[in-house]
């Protein structure tokens, strides 16, 4: 299976910041708009929850990707 087309800068702890609030932002949107009855809204922040959550779990194994790639490219 090839692997994905990810741009170098994909990896980047700033990456991994912003998708991480961007995470966080929206699990307490979900909460908040579960509680005021508003269904679609909550979709969409439950929709957003899992797009930043996978840019931030794939940015993440990028990163360990990286690193590896370096330590064998050092040896």
């Amino acid at each position: 299976m090839a692997a994905p087309f990810r741009p170098p800068w994909f990896g980047n702890r700033g990456v991994q910041l912003l998708a991480g609030v961007a995470v966080a932002y929206n699990l307490v949107a979900l909460v908040l708009r579960l509680v005021d009855g508003e269904w679609g809204e909550a979709f969409l922040s439950f929709a957003w929850t899992v797009v930043f959550g996978y840019v931030l779990v794939e940015s993440l194994r990028f990163r360990k990707q990286q690193d590896a790639g370096q330590d064998t490219a050092a040896d």
